[in-house]
């Protein structure tokens, strides 16, 4: 889990304009950490990527939901259908497991697209300094 949070964490601290990645999309390649996106763009995943960390932080379900869930466990175990609690524990924790490192394959991959979109913005930046200064020596001299 802490993998999970790291990885939006340097998402978040990365990302600082979200809207450059509306309509950027990821290409078919072989990694399957970038086939998951299917055809929605990286802002909406990233906009995902952060609410669901807002969720896994505790901002679940609201009490009243958690109670009914508690009550109904409550009324089964009473019917006599006494639950395997270490399995069900396992069985949660592993399905668990598998999305958050579903989820950090996201964050990380998107926070490299970000991280090539600035860099090519820079560059573009840097090569329209350089020819600016070149036509400014040009005229002066």
């Amino acid at each position: 889990m802490e993998e999970y949070f790291s990885a939006i964490r340097k998402m978040e601290q990365a990302v600082m304009f979200p809207s450059l990645l509306r309509g950027v999309y990821l290409e078919q390649q072989d990694d399957t950490s970038t086939g998951d996106f299917g055809n929605r763009d990286l802002y909406e995943y990233y906009m995902q990527l952060k609410s669901i960390k807002l969720a896994v932080e505790g901002r679940l379900a609201p009490l009243n939901e958690i109670k009914h869930q508690i009550t109904s466990r409550e009324e089964v175990q009473e019917n006599g259908e006494e639950a395997d609690l270490e399995g069900l524990l396992y069985h949660h924790f592993t399905g668990l497991y598998r999305v958050l490192t579903h989820l950090t394959r996201k964050a990380n991959v998107l926070t490299r697209k970000y991280n090539e979109i600035i860099g090519q913005i820079n560059q573009s930046e840097i090569t329209d300094y350089q020819s600016s200064l070149t036509d400014n020596y040009v005229i002066s001299t």
